[in-house]
C-alpha cells in the first residue's frame, strides 16, 4: 500500500508536479492524484515506476503506519538468523548487532546523518533526501 503523504512530500523534495510524476511513470495524473489522498493503492508494478519516477525506492512510498511495535519487534525476530541480529545489553543501553556488515554500516550512516541533523549540520530536505536515497552501495 502507498502512502499519499510520503509520496506528496517525496514529489514536493523532487520539485516534480502530480503531472510530471504521471508521465515518467506512464500513469495518469488522475491516478497518482488519488494514490496522493489516499483514495487509490496502485499495483506493485505502478509503485515500481512512480519510485523510479521519483529516484527513490519503492519502500519510501510504502505505508507502514498500520505497523505495531509488536510488528517490528516479530520481524526482526524473524529475521534474525538471516541477518545476525543480536541483542546485546552489556552496557545500559540496549543494542541491537548484526552479523551483517552492510546493516552494520547502516547503522553507522544513520547514526551520523542523525546527528547532523540534530546539530543542525544539515536541513530536514537534506535528511530526507538521504532517507529515500539511502542504498548500503552509497558507502
Amino acid at each position: 500500500m502507498i502512502s499519499g503523504e510520503k509520496l506528496r512530500k517525496i514529489r514536493h523534495l523532487r520539485n516534480m508536479t502530480q503531472k510530471e510524476v504521471a508521465i515518467l511513470s506512464g500513469l495518469t495524473p488522475a491516478a497518482v492524484r488519488n494514490y496522493e489522498l489516499g483514495n487509490r493503492s496502485p499495483s506493485k508494478k505502478q509503485l515500481d515506476k512512480i519510485a523510479l519516477a521519483l529516484s527513490c525506492n519503492p519502500s519510501a512510498i510504502t505505508d507502514y503506519s498500520n505497523y505495531t511495535l509488536y510488528d517490528i519487534i516479530q520481524i526482526i525476530l524473524d529475521f534474525e538468523s538471516d541477518f545476525g541480529f543480536v541483542p546485546c545489553t552489556q552496557s545500559e543501553i540496549p543494542k541491537l548487532k548484526s552479523s551483517s556488515e552492510v546493516f552494520n554500516d547502516f547503522l553507522k550512516d544513520w547514526n551520523e546523518i542523525r546527528l547532523k541533523k540534530y546539530n543542525y549540520e544539515i536541513t530536514e530536505d537534506q535528511m530526507m533526501e538521504w532517507i529515500i536515497s539511502y542504498s548500503p552501495k552509497n558507502r
